[in-house]
């Protein structure tokens, strides 16, 4: 997945480039954006019950602040946290999970204007880091797992202008990450390659720029 989603980073940063050596128009050189939306995670799921169906699906909050040192070509840094909870006593060890997954890592970013300046392409590639914690129970015991991956990020969306500096931006994304290894209560469990626990997600999310110089 992170092979795939690479290869498609690189991409899309040579397209923009080329584009955005080509585009005068002027823009403000600070960018700042929060959002909220709905993700779903990816990756093969162990089993038909329904609690690996309600765990991977999830409301989302992401927000970045981006420097442009060129017109069209900026860096910046990127936060995102996903949230979902799921039940199930029918599976063996009964289990309950409270999931937070959280990405933080810097971030390239382009884009590319019309003639108005009123709507824009952005895109976005990070690599970064992502955090997991579930707290709940297994088996009527509490206790909160814990596991970190090296991850990346790929983003496409528009902002279009409300008015002044103010923007509305909608935002497709796509997270790529796998845990090898997760601790519970101090003991550390290693998870081969067909047991890895996906991090990766899809999101769709909308929300407000603000641009400034």
């Amino acid at each position: 997945m992170l092979k795939k989603i690479t290869a498609a980073f690189l991409m899309t940063i040579a397209v923009f480039v080329l584009h955005a050596q080509t585009d005068q128009y002027l823009f403000a050189r600070f960018r700042i954006a929060a959002s909220g939306g709905y993700a779903l995670r990816l990756g093969k799921k162990p089993g038909t019950d329904p609690y690996f169906r309600e765990i991977s699906r999830g409301a989302s909050f992401n927000t970045d602040a981006t420097y442009y040192f060129r017109d069209n070509i900026g860096f910046g840094l990127k936060y995102s946290y996903f949230s979902t909870a799921g039940s199930s006593y029918r599976v063996s060890p009964s289990v309950i999970s409270n999931i937070d997954i959280q990405y933080l890592g810097p971030l390239f970013q382009t884009r590319i204007s019309g003639n108005s300046e009123r709507i824009a392409l952005v895109s976005g590639v990070s690599f970064g880091y992502m955090n997991y914690r579930d707290k709940g129970w297994i088996d009527r015991e509490y206790g909160t797992l814990k596991g970190g991956s090296i991850a990346a990020l790929l983003e496409l969306g528009v902002d279009a202008r409300l008015f002044g500096n103010l923007f509305l931006g909608i935002n497709t994304s796509l997270y790529g990450g796998s845990l090898s290894s997760v601790s519970r209560q101090g003991q550390t469990i290693k998870l081969d390659d067909k047991n890895r626990e996906s991090l990766s997600r899809v999101e769709a999310s909308a929300g407000l720029r603000y641009a400034f110089r």
